[in-house]
């Protein structure tokens, strides 16, 4: 069958995208067609056979609509490294990017960490990174330690935050075989979560930092440091 194009939208086939769940309001909002699933359409994704399926593991079809083919969005976005929300008040199918690498480079380190979501660049350097969304950041640095020790940075850091914000948490973190030190902090607009890292030589320091505007700080992103943290990777 010659197929005029391969579109991949969510309007016609809800039930699949959003794992058979249409809601309340959908009586109002959907039109009856009449279209044919195709069992006979295959994707190869990445070199690779790929078998569309909905959240419970179930195998689904595409459809094919005067013409072109329809292809569930939920199952095709993830499998291609994205997330998609559903808000059933506004109708609304959001995707958003898997996770972006974020990657300083020295002369005597290489490390790493990935965040994920809608991030954009606020602040970019080689050794200095800052991503944000409208209400949360991330700070990604590598610092030279100069005549310093490691223990004079995390004196110094310390002494720094106590000047205008709220110390809730400090503690020793290692990640991996990395020394550091952890400090959960409230400044007066926002929450903030920073492990500055000893790095495998005497030359420089990293800093992973977190900060979330204080209005938006919940249980659903108290854990985004955390989650960015698990991420970090030493790569030379």
């Amino acid at each position: 069958m010659n197929l005029k194009k391969i579109t991949i939208i969510f309007s016609i086939t809800l039930a699949f995208i959003l794992g058979g769940s249409i809601g309340v309001r959908a009586d109002s909002v959907l039109e009856s067609i009449s279209a044919y699933l195709d069992h006979s359409f295959k994707i190869n994704l990445y070199g690779t056979d790929f078998a569309l399926k909905d959240s419970e593991g179930n195998k689904l079809e595409a459809i094919n609509y005067n013409g072109s083919t329809y292809l569930p969005l939920r199952s095709v976005a993830e499998a291609t490294g994205m997330k998609v929300k559903w808000d059933e008040v506004e109708r609304t199918a959001t995707l958003e990017k898997n996770s972006i690498v974020l990657a300083n480079l020295t002369a005597t380190s290489g490390v790493k960490i990935s965040v994920d979501g809608l991030w954009s660049p606020s602040y970019i350097t080689e050794l200095k990174k800052i991503y944000s969304n409208w209400y949360m950041g991330v700070l990604f640095e590598t610092t030279p330690i100069d005549d310093k020790n490691f223990k004079d940075v995390i004196a110094m850091k310390t002494k720094e935050i106590k000047s205008y914000s709220k110390i809730i948490e400090m503690k020793d973190m290692n990640i991996g075989v990395l020394k550091g030190t952890y400090i959960d902090f409230e400044e007066p607009d926002s929450r903030s979560k920073v492990v500055y890292l000893e790095s495998n030589n005497s030359k420089e320091y990293f800093t992973v930092q977190v900060f979330v505007a204080k209005s938006k700080y919940s249980d659903e992103n108290k854990d985004a440091f955390d989650k960015v943290i698990s991420t970090f990777e030493r790569y030379r």
